[in-house]
């Protein structure tokens, strides 16, 4: 057997040039951002479905339903923004790494990832407003 790395494939090494390592960890690093906020999402909209409270109001009957009905849309839209955190992600992390391993440039900032993103913050910011505003009801 050669002892020289003839016997791996030129397809599974990556010369360590230049910045390599630091870009693949950027790409590692920016994917588990991805997932941490895949992961908040998704609990974000388990705690409006299950109507959690961080300070309990000591009146309130659980069984009553009182609340409007505003809940189970905002948890379903949350949860598919999530879903669509992870597949960004995934998509950023795929591109970049074929990029890489073609060694071409790829810190441009990809514009269906920024649009998808934006698409996400939006479902952020307007989950606050509604939290904000149906505070009591949801």
């Amino acid at each position: 057997m050669a002892t020289d790395g003839r016997w791996l494939s030129r397809h599974n090494v990556l010369e360590n040039v230049g910045s390599t390592a630091r870009d693949f960890c950027m790409l590692e690093r920016n994917l588990l951002s991805h997932l941490k906020l895949a992961l908040l999402l998704s609990l974000l909209s388990s705690s409006v479905l299950l109507r959690a409270r961080l300070v309990p109001e000591p009146t309130h009957d659980p069984s009553r339903n009182d609340g409007s009905q505003a809940g189970i849309p905002l948890a379903a839209v949350q949860f598919l923004a999530s879903l669509v955190a992870i597949a960004a992600g995934a998509w950023e992390y795929n591109s970049g790494y074929r990029d890489l391993r073609n060694m071409r440039a790829f810190l441009v900032a990809v514009r269906p990832h920024m649009a998808v993103m934006s698409l996400v913050a939006g479902v952020i910011f307007s989950t606050c407003i509604v939290l904000l505003a149906e505070e009591n009801q949801l």
